[in-house]
């Protein structure tokens, strides 16, 4: 639970150091004196978004500062995990609004906003204007169903998410087959004379390069002929045995000077290289032929094969990959109805999986919504409104974001006129009375340590406000209640009486904070009945109000 709230320099308030404690605190004061600015700290607390707008003028920072009792398992093991240490139980969440740098501390230890809602679930829950729009908004209606048993159907909506992402990748590769295999099969006559086209063809790689080297011979054949003949000549003419002479003379010298043995040995290994050398090159000399028809052909070729690469606007290497790639599509080698096959029996499979999570989901949100039904009608003719309400779960089973569910709140107020959707019938009232039934069986499900309710008495008057009140107060014989109200009849069951008031003071205003004891928290009751000046007989009222609540309790 919430022990201590110290707020700095947040909007008019310049500095509150507010002490909480068990049970039922009720928060009153004048509108715009900063009822609502405790609410906002507390929000910020939990993990709201924080606007440097609320920083007080003149200032550079806001600090909001909450000291919290907590004994929660679960919540022990997320501070483990997020190595946050915690002394006797005590959880201190400090934030720090700044132009420069803004900070979120636990027990000394820098967070984010993500691990700050992580926490914050577990601490405490803000009842305020927005739920209401929640109320009536049926895109919310699952979000409200889950967090009844959040846990449970969190691990399953994280479960089923996953499978729901890897379905749809498939599902959107196996689409992208088809329309592979659509557009294939209008352009297959084309492919298909493509495909025969280049394969007649017979292209090798290299083949381009060759034929450019054969035409540049025979194109020149009389050059590379004389050329040739003049190298002949000198290979057979007598300049091996020269140096065959020369190596004898350089051996019988070696006799006399070993200076001249490495010369030798190098002289003998190219004499036999040259050797080897001058073979090959009469073996080639002798192969030299003129075949004008060759030439004509490689001509030919080479032309053919240019204007193919023109036509394609590709070189050999890429039209020979192109043909394996039309022949996957149109020839024999295509595994396009292999692949859809394939994808759409994975797809089937996933799909079946998903399923099979949705629908563990679907059963457990209808556990969930059974007991919901119930508790809430009860919790509704506490609060003089005697409804039937159901939760709708409509028959039209599709894979969505968060399950197979589609679900809608209906609810009877009148007697004979039918359920209806809840959203298009309720009154402002109705409302808070249908959301503060729902924050009473949310507390308790949950467990939920403190609740903090701001003007949960919208639209009501009369008896209900007496009976809104006595739920308030039952709820807080299980939860902490702070709450925010302008209803004596809440005000007069409280435990804990906080006025909150704003003075000027130089041009500034500044918001003050008094624990009322009995005969002030009287004296502000009786206030709040009459709107305007207290007449004794609405102090004397005020007075039997709280003593009768004090007697009861």
């Amino acid at each position: 639970m919430l022990t201590r709230l110290i707020i700095s320099n947040l909007a008019i308030i310049e500095n509150v150091d507010i002490h909480f404690q068990d049970g039922f605190t009720i928060l009153t004061g004048s509108t715009g004196a900063g009822k609502s600015l405790i609410i906002d700290s507390l929000s910020l607390l939990l993990g709201a978004r924080a606007s440097v707008e609320l920083i007080r003028t003149g200032e550079d920072k806001a600090t909001i500062k909450g000291y919290f009792n907590i004994n929660n398992k679960r919540l022990n093991a997320i501070l483990t995990n997020l190595d946050i240490p915690f002394i006797d139980n005590e959880l201190i969440i400090e934030r720090t609004i700044s132009k420069n740098k803004s900070t979120i501390k636990i027990n000394g230890v820098n967070i984010s906003l993500t691990d700050l809602n992580k926490i914050t679930r577990f601490l405490a829950d803000i009842h305020n204007q927005y739920d209401f729009y929640k109320l009536l908004n049926e895109d919310n209606y699952l979000d409200i169903v889950d967090g009844f048993n959040y846990d449970v159907i969190n691990r399953l909506k994280n479960e089923y998410s996953k499978l729901l992402n890897e379905y749809r990748k498939i599902e959107n590769e196996y689409n992208q087959l088809v329309d592979k295999k659509n557009k294939i099969d209008a352009q297959k006559e084309f492919y298909q004379y493509q495909l025969q086209e280049l394969k007649g063809l017979n292209l090798i790689i290299g083949e381009k390069e060759d034929i450019e080297q054969k035409i540049s011979l025979l194109k020149n054949y009389d050059k590379i002929y004389e050329l040739s003949q003049m190298s002949n000549e000198l290979i057979h003419s007598d300049f091996l045995d020269k140096l065959y002479e020369l190596n004898s003379n350089l051996k019988q010298l070696s006799k006399y000077q070993n200076k001249y043995d490495e010369t030798i040995e190098n002289i003998d290994n190219h004499y036999f290289e040259l050797e080897d050398i001058f073979s090959e090159l009469v073996k080639q000399f002798n192969d030299l032929e003129y075949d004008p028809n060759e030439l004509n052909d490689l001509l030919e070729r080479e032309q053919t094969l240019k204007e193919i690469e023109r036509k394609y606007k590709k070189d050999i290497p890429s039209l020979i990959a192109y043909i394996d790639e039309l022949d996957n599509l149109v020839g024999d080698h295509s595994t396009i109805e292999f692949d859809i096959q394939n994808k759409l029996k994975q797809k089937e499979e996933i799909y079946q999986k998903c399923l099979s999570v949705g629908k563990d989901l679907s059963l457990i949100r209808k556990n969930v919504a059974s007991t919901i039904e119930k508790e809430l009608m009860d919790n509704l003719k506490d609060l003089l409104l005697d409804a039937t309400f159901k939760i709708e779960f409509k028959d039209d089973i599709e894979l969505k974001d968060n399950g197979i569910d589609n679900i809608d709140f209906l609810i009877q107020t009148n007697v004979g006129e039918g359920l209806k959707p809840l959203s298009k019938i309720v009154s402002g009232g109705e409302a808070s009375r249908i959301m503060l039934a729902f924050k009473s069986i949310f507390v308790k499900a949950n467990k939920i340590s403190t609740i903090i309710f701001d003007e949960i008495d919208t639209g009501i008057s009369g008896e209900v406000s007496e009976r809104v009140a006595r739920k308030i107060k039952q709820i807080s014989l299980i939860s902490q209640v702070i709450a925010i109200s302008h209803m004596p009849q809440a005000a007069s069951k409280s435990d804990h009486h906080i006025l909150i008031s704003k003075k000027i003071e130089n041009n500034r205003t500044y918001t003050y904070i008094q624990e009322l004891n009995l005969e002030q928290k009287i004296n502000e009751i009786a206030h709040l009945i009459s709107g305007e000046k207290v007449t004794p007989k609405q102090l004397e009222y005020a007075r039997e109000m709280v003593l009768n609540n004090e007697n009861n309790n």
